[in-house]
């Protein structure tokens, strides 16, 4: 006996869509790795606070690095091993964040990140392409978060003048020469790193599924730059004490922010229209 076509369909469909969760979570975990280890992710995020690798020559360059390969980026990736469906928003980020590289790579001359700009977005595809929410990347979030947006118009000015700052550093080609990661100087980063912080707020604001990820990881990015610059006020990539403290203050508002937004109170099923108005609408 031969099976007929329309059984053997079926069959065939659902195994793809079964090998789909596989394929993304080992793309993503790979990626995620690959960006904490061959990319000095993680060993310069730990640089950034101890110093002990470079002998703390440029611990605020190295902080920078780190908070992009070693906490953003990773933590996007990471976000989609368990639950994809509901978090979208961490491969926005990394494509966000893919993007603003590109942008500083362009406006500081750094050739070197054309490698690393190609495979972020080659992985990106990847993920996109076997992600079970491919549809709503380019879709708006259905619960914008106001008070995200203004924290990211609040930082957006500063982030804009430190990039260029960080951009000029590296067209002048200033000390260290030896704040390298992979033939990658950090001065790009660091410009990058400014963007990226105001560019994921933003993205959190549009409420789209996951919106934790990139709040999240704008504040930690920033909390990260502004600890290593307390520590390390007049080191390259620093702004001073001031700075720093308002970077980690900023930090804190986003993570506030974040935690409020998760604590309003939800409509109940089947509740009726009086009860889901407030209080206060209702008297009189």
């Amino acid at each position: 006996m031969t099976a007929s076509p329309t059984t053997l369909a079926p069959a065939s469909a659902a195994s793809g869509r079964s090998g789909r969760p596989h394929t993304l979570f080992t793309a993503a975990l790979v990626t995620a790795l690959a960006l904490l280890t061959l990319n000095y992710g993680l060993i310069d995020l730990i640089d950034g606070f101890t110093g002990i690798v470079d002998q703390s020559r440029h611990v605020v360059l190295d902080a920078g690095w780190g908070a992009i390969f070693g906490v953003v980026l990773p933590l996007g990736l990471l976000a989609q091993l368990r639950r994809p469906c509901q978090r979208i928003a961490g491969l926005q980020q990394t494509a966000l964040v893919a993007g603003v590289l590109a942008g500083a790579r362009v406006a500081g001359g750094a050739l070197w990140y054309l490698a690393l700009r190609a495979a972020l977005l080659t992985a990106t595809g990847l993920l996109l392409a076997v992600h079970p929410a491919r549809g709503e990347m380019l879709r708006r979030g259905a619960s914008a978060q106001p008070p995200l947006l203004g924290l990211g118009m609040v930082a957006a000015l500063p982030c804009l003048v430190y990039a260029t700052r960080m951009i000029s550093a590296q067209r002048r080609d200033l000390p260290p020469l030896d704040a390298e990661s992979n033939g990658m100087h950090h001065w790009t980063v660091m410009a990058a790193l400014g963007l990226a912080v105001v560019g994921l707020a933003f993205l959190a604001s549009l409420g789209t599924h996951g919106w934790r990820i990139p709040a999240s990881s704008a504040a930690l990015a920033a909390l990260v730059w502004g600890l290593s610059s307390v520590r390390a006020p007049t080191a390259a990539g620093a702004e001073g004490r001031g700075w720093a403290i308002a970077a980690i203050a900023w930090a804190l508002a986003m993570i506030a922010a974040t935690v409020g937004a998760g604590r309003m109170p939800r409509p109940k099923l089947g509740a009726s229209r009086e009860e889901l108005q407030p209080a206060r609408m209702r008297v009189g």
